[in-house]
C-alpha cells in the first residue's frame, strides 16, 4: 500500500477588511499578463492572494437579497459558517483557493465595492437601499472589523486532493462535469492558456467569427464544453486522428494527463511545446476565422449545406477539420495558400462535397459520429494536395 501524506489546517480569524484586500489582490494577479517580471516586494505583496473562483468552483449564482442577507448577519451578530481555504501555488507564488464560502467572500466585497444596495432585509429594514458608501462610519467600520472563521488547508498530497474536499463541501450541488474535473486535476500552462482563450471568446474579446465557430456561450465557458472541444482540436492538429480513442472526451483527457506531466517532468521542454501547440491552434484558428467569413457556425452541418440551428457547434466537424489540417501539414500545404479567395472557395466547395457523400449524411449509419475509425477514414479519402497544385 503506497504511502499516504495527510493534509494539515489551520483556523484562523481574519477581518473583513483583510480578506477583501486578499480578494483584490487576487484579481490584480490573475489579470497579469507575465508575472515573472515583477519586483520581489510587489511579488511579497500580492502572497495569500485569495483566488476567489478556481477552476473547479461554480459560476457565482448569489441574489442580492441572499448577499444583503451576509451582511445584515455580520451587523446583528448572526454566525456566519466559516471558508475553506487551501494553499497553492500559482506562477510561482502562494495563493489561497477558495474550496468552499466563495458567495459569502464575493458578497463582502462586492458589498465594500459599492456593487449592490441592501434589499430584502427584515431586521433592520432602515438600511434597505443603502450602499456601503451610504453607511454611517460606525456601521462600515463594523463591517469591515468583524472576524471571519476560515479553515486554511495546507501541505496537500495533490490538487485531486483539494478537488475532493470541494466536493465533500459540496454535497448537495450538482456534480462536477468531467471536464471540470480535468482542469482541476491536470494543471498546466496550456491549461491556462486554453481557460483565457475561451473566456475571451464569451467575453467577444476574438473575433466574431471565433465566437460563433466555437458557439461561445457562457452556459458552454462554465461547463468547460468550450475548453474540452479546444484540447480535443490541439490533441488532432499535434498527433492526428487516434484510433484508440472511442470518444473525443479521451482525446481531452489524454492531452491534459500529457502535458501536466511534461510541465513537472521537463519544464524546458514543455515550455517549447506549449509554444508549438499554440502556433498550430492559432494557425487552425486564423482558417476557422476564414471560413467564418463565409459559413457562421463553420464546426457545424452547415459547412457543407445544412443548416441546424439546434447544432451550432457539433465536435465531429471540428474534429475532421482538425485532421483535415493536420494533414495538410504533413503534405506540406500551407494554410496561408487558403487566404486566397479562390483556394478558400475550392478548398470549401470540396469538403462539401466528401462530407454529404460521406457516413455523416448516410442514413443506415447509426453510430456515432466521432468513431476513429469513420472520422480517419473520410480524412485519408480526401486528396488535399490536387487542389493546390
Amino acid at each position: 500500500m503506497g504511502e499516504f501524506t495527510a493534509a494539515t489546517h489551520k483556523s484562523q480569524d481574519i477581518a473583513i477588511k483583510d480578506i477583501i484586500k486578499q480578494i483584490y489582490n487576487g484579481f490584480i494577479f490573475q489579470n497579469m499578463e507575465d508575472i515573472s517580471t515583477l519586483s520581489e516586494d510587489l511579488k511579497l505583496e500580492l502572497s495569500d492572494s485569495i483566488i476567489i473562483a478556481p477552476d473547479y468552483q461554480r459560476d457565482y449564482r448569489a441574489s442580492i437579497m441572499d448577499e444583503s442577507s451576509l451582511i445584515e448577519s455580520i451587523l446583528v451578530g448572526i454566525p456566519v459558517p466559516p471558508v475553506f481555504l487551501a494553499n497553492d501555488r500559482f506562477e510561482g507564488l502562494q495563493v489561497l483557493n477558495v474550496v468552499d464560502g466563495q458567495h459569502r467572500l464575493r458578497a463582502f466585497y462586492r458589498f465594500k465595492e459599492n456593487k449592490f444596495s441592501l434589499s430584502g432585509l427584515k431586521i433592520l429594514s432602515h438600511l434597505n437601499g443603502s450602499r456601503f458608501s451610504d453607511l454611517e462610519f460606525n456601521i462600515k467600520e463594523k463591517i469591515l472589523t468583524h472576524k471571519l472563521a476560515a479553515i486554511v488547508f495546507t501541505d496537500f498530497p495533490g490538487l485531486d486532493f483539494e478537488l475532493e474536499i470541494f466536493n465533500r463541501y459540496n454535497k448537495g450541488t450538482k456534480p462536477l462535469t468531467p471536464q471540470e474535473i480535468r482542469h482541476a486535476v491536470y494543471n498546466s500552462n496550456l491549461n491556462n492558456y486554453v481557460n483565457k482563450f475561451a473566456k475571451d471568446m464569451v467575453d467577444k474579446k476574438t473575433s466574431g467569427e471565433l465566437h460563433n465557430a466555437y458557439n461561445a456561450t457562457k452556459d458552454r465557458y462554465q461547463k468547460k464544453k468550450i475548453q474540452e472541444t479546444i484540447f480535443v482540436i490541439m490533441n488532432i492538429l499535434e498527433y492526428g486522428v487516434n484510433e484508440n480513442y472511442s470518444k473525443s472526451s479521451i482525446y481531452a483527457e489524454e492531452y491534459m494527463k500529457q502535458k501536466s506531466q511534461l510541465e513537472k517532468n521537463d519544464l524546458e521542454n514543455s515550455n517549447d511545446n506549449f509554444l508549438l501547440v499554440k502556433d498550430l491552434f492559432e494557425s487552425f484558428n486564423k482558417v476557422i476565422e476564414l471560413i467564418g467569413k463565409k459559413v457562421k457556425f463553420p464546426f457545424s452541418k452547415e459547412i457543407y449545406g445544412i443548416s441546424s440551428r439546434a447544432y451550432k457547434f457539433q465536435i465531429s466537424i471540428a474534429m475532421l477539420l482538425a485532421g483535415i489540417i493536420h494533414e495538410m501539414g504533413k503534405c506540406g500545404i500551407l494554410l496561408s495558400e487558403l487566404e486566397d479567395e479562390e483556394n478558400l472557395k475550392k478548398f470549401l466547395d470540396y469538403i462539401s462535397f466528401i462530407f454529404k457523400q460521406s457516413y455523416l449524411e448516410n442514413s443506415e449509419y447509426n453510430a456515432s459520429s466521432t468513431n476513429p475509425k469513420k472520422i480517419k477514414e473520410l480524412i485519408n479519402s480526401i486528396r488535399l494536395e490536387e487542389l493546390f497544385l
